[in-house]
């Protein structure tokens, strides 16, 4: 049967420092499985077809990352009293229908994949094998990414692996996908050839054999925790697992940069460049940062952003996760200049006080290295404020600073769960410029925009706004997360104590329970803990109910008011779902019968405002 495809060709041709960008959208076009792709040129365009199901416009229906973040218990909700973002962190719904865009894109992302394994032998003729190989590699590998995505979300999902079967399908097993995922990824593995690709490669932003070695041990030790088992179904075993890392390891070229900090893009020396104190960011001038860039050496796979392609009806080319991260604009305005350098958006996941106790604690109880007296990453990592009342003027709410050069923050009138702290990961950043810069034959006038369009002046933004401009990588894996699994695998402590000595902290000997504290405080905000959480509770869900149930004792700012935290039953509500999501109502009524839906999702999960959970 002949099928039409129709997709967004989108070139891979360079990085954002170059005179092209990761992904330039070239044009819309139908395609036919018996005319596409007849040369390596197409078979290309093709295997960029899929990566662009990776982006997403709005991160709270859409995304993996951004669910996973507010569910943990690295933060809260935030937003309105009745918002969605409250709902994730209570593990409740505002509507059965709110993860259907993250269910249609994954999809998306599949059959497309699925579209070029079965077409990319209809190439006439390829520049070498290697080349071949490796379009088939990132196929199965972007295949399963979109597979481990789904079964981790929802469970149980249609094993969806050709392309030309129209058929209504039944939920797979959770086994029968892990099935596919393992097979997908070790044929990855295998055909992807060794190399990466750094910054200013032509090929930034693909992914490799290493990334592919890295996503089969987290699945590795995702399924086998999650589910008590000692190997991935089809016979993917440990020893397997560990050869693969120990390559990673040894072989990639990758490796941890000097300072975690600088690969957020808060450290950037354009926010830094220019001649007034105010439009400074004291923490990074006293601590000697300086932002490594888009791409860094740390970075084995990411969603790539630009500032061409955007506007207000296609976002995705933005870092819209930064976006919702960032704090309201609704009494506090970044072209204003207050909290600089940190730019505004919809206040969603602020950090919890309970986390930012922990990790204090953790802290001082560590040895240190090099005159080192705490942890780095926590300061680095957060972003502390005086909260500043919105309707007196000057009158300090709290002052939850961790370090005195933290700017000050007037809180929204109307949002909820403001604690007085917001990750710095990802967040809009700001720089003060001349925004005439591009145009000689005008004065310079200056004011605050996004630190992107000064930092690279050579590329006109489409439309400028902090909204659109923000151009962070959105990283999915990094080195330091190879080094600590490969320390959790095979039971020793040589790669946490990499990770360790980097931010100063003192070797110390192997433990789970050392690998548990690391990686909670290195990928802070990254969107590991929740499934981190899930793996090491096992079927019962206890230890991961206990962490959630943490998140209380403390105050925060509700419509500019300070309260306490409600008393939520968060473990309870956690063995409710089993910790899946609802399987979207409209593809249920679709399935003709086939599809049921996840246990926990009966209309008492629905959730309607804050302070009716008091």
């Amino acid at each position: 049967m002949k099928k039409y495809i129709a997709f967004i060709l989108l070139l891979t041709i360079g990085s954002y420092i170059s005179c092209s960008d990761f992904l330039d959208s070239e044009s819309l076009t139908t395609k036919s499985t018996n005319n596409f792709p007849f040369t390596e040129t197409e078979a290309n365009e093709l295997i960029t077809g899929i990566y662009a199901n990776m982006l997403f416009q709005d991160p709270e229906t859409s995304s993996y990352f951004y669910l996973a973040q507010l569910a943990s218990d690295d933060c809260l909700g935030g937003n309105l009293e009745a918002s969605n973002n409250c709902a994730t962190n209570f593990l409740m719904y505002t509507n059965l229908n709110m993860l259907q865009p993250l269910y249609a894109r994954c999809y998306r992302q599949i059959n497309r994949a699925n579209v070029a394994i079965e077409t990319l032998d209809n190439v006439k003729k390829w520049s070498s094998e290697t080349e071949r190989n490796r379009c088939f590699g990132e196929a199965y590998f972007l295949r399963a990414f979109a597979f481990n995505e789904l079964v981790q979300v929802f469970g149980g999902v249609p094993l969806r692996t050709d392309s030309r079967n129209p058929d209504k399908l039944p939920r797979a097993s959770i086994d029968e996908v892990y099935q596919q995922i393992a097979s997908d990824l070790k044929s990855a593995i295998e055909l992807m050839p060794n190399r990466i690709y750094p910054d200013g490669s032509p090929m930034v932003g693909h992914a490799t054999k290493y990334a592919a070695e890295a996503l089969m041990a987290r699945v590795f030790l995702f399924y086998t925790g999650r589910y008590d088992k000692t190997e991935l179904p089809g016979g993917i075993t440990k020893a397997q697992v560990i050869e693969w890392i120990d390559d990673c390891v040894k072989n990639s070229g990758h490796d941890l940069i000097s300072d975690q900090r600088n690969l957020w893009a808060y450290t950037n020396k354009a926010s830094q460049n220019n001649d007034r104190k105010e439009y400074k960011y004291q923490y990074v001038l006293n601590n000697h940062l300086e932002w490594a860039g888009l791409s860094p050496i740390e970075t084995l796979f990411a969603n790539k952003h630009k500032l061409k392609g955007n506007n207000w009806t296609y976002t995705w080319f933005s870092n819209t996760v930064s976006q919702f991260y960032s704090p309201s604009a609704d009494n506090s305005k970044a072209e204003d200049g207050e909290g600089y350098p940190f730019g505004r958006g919809w206040g969603a996941g602020p950090v919890s006080p309970a986390m930012v106790n922990d990790w204090k604690a953790w802290s001082a109880q560590q040895s240190y290295l090099n005159g080192a007296t705490e942890d780095p990453r926590l300061a680095g990592s957060i972003w502390s404020y005086r909260a500043l009342d919105p309707n007196n003027a000057g009158k300090v709410l709290f002052d939850r600073r961790l370090t005195p050069d933290e700017p000050d923050y007037t809180v929204s009138y109307r949002y909820y769960e403001q604690t007085g702290y917001h990750q710095k990961k990802y967040i809009n950043v700001m720089s003060y410029q001349n925004i005439n810069a591009n145009d000689p034959g005008k004065n310079p006038v200056y004011g605050i925009r996004s630190f992107a369009l000064q930092l690279y002046p050579q590329i006109t933004a489409d439309v400028v706004s902090q909204s659109l401009n923000n151009i962070a990588d959105l990283i999915h894996i990094r080195f330091a997360d190879v080094l600590l699994m490969q320390s959790e695998l095979k039971g020793d402590a040589t790669g946490l104590n990499r990770v360790r000595a980097r931010s100063n902290l003192a070797p110390i000997a192997y433990s789970l329970a050392a690998i548990k504290n690391e990686r909670r405080w290195e990928f802070a905000f990254e969107s590991i803990r929740w499934w981190d959480l899930l793996r090491w509770s096992g079927p019962s869900l206890e230890e991961a109910g206990e962490a959630l149930n943490k998140q209380k004792g403390f105050t925060l700012l509700n419509a500019g008011v300070e309260v306490p935290m409600v008393n939520f039953d968060y473990k309870a509500r956690l063995k409710q779902t089993q910790g899946y999501w609802p399987i979207p109502q409209t593809e249920i009524d679709l399935s003709g019968g086939l599809f049921e839906q996840n246990p926990g999702w009966e209309s008492s999960a629905l959730f309607s405002s804050w302070n009716r959970l008091q």
